[in-house]
């Protein structure tokens, strides 16, 4: 399994007056930046492998801004290692009136053959 990380901006160093300047830079317009610092902690980006995260964080720390790396989660790289399970009705089930198993719905009882649905036959006039 993969895991991804995402980057938060938490703020910006005070001393930095050319960060928005630098930020802008990265692909961020000064509008949406202002919303992420009053906003903060906000995410920059998400689903990033490490490597990539610890690049950008120390990209946005040498311009100038406060951030923290975070595990996002697993991504979707691999399914489910299990299938989902149905869940049936309890209408879908029947009980066996000879050994009192409870299945789902059949021609015969799995545990001792009894036949559920077997066909009445006509009699004969006498």
């Amino acid at each position: 399994m993969t895991k991804t990380y995402r980057v938060v901006l938490l703020g910006k160093i005070e001393e930095k007056q050319d960060f928005e300047e630098k930020m802008v830079k990265l692909g961020f317009s000064p509008d949406s930046l202002r919303d992420l610092i009053a906003n903060a902690p906000s995410a920059l980006k998400v689903s990033l492998p490490l490597g990539e995260a610890r690049e950008y964080a120390e990209t946005v720390q040498d311009a100038g801004g406060k951030v923290n790396i975070q595990e996002d989660g697993v991504s979707e790289e691999f399914k489910r290692l299990r299938t989902p399970v149905e869940i049936r009705s309890l209408k879908d089930f029947t009980m066996c009136p000879e050994c009192g198993h409870t299945q789902i719905k059949a021609h015969a009882c799995v545990k001792c053959g009894f036949l559920f649905f077997e066909k009445k036959r006509k009699r004969s006039a006498r």
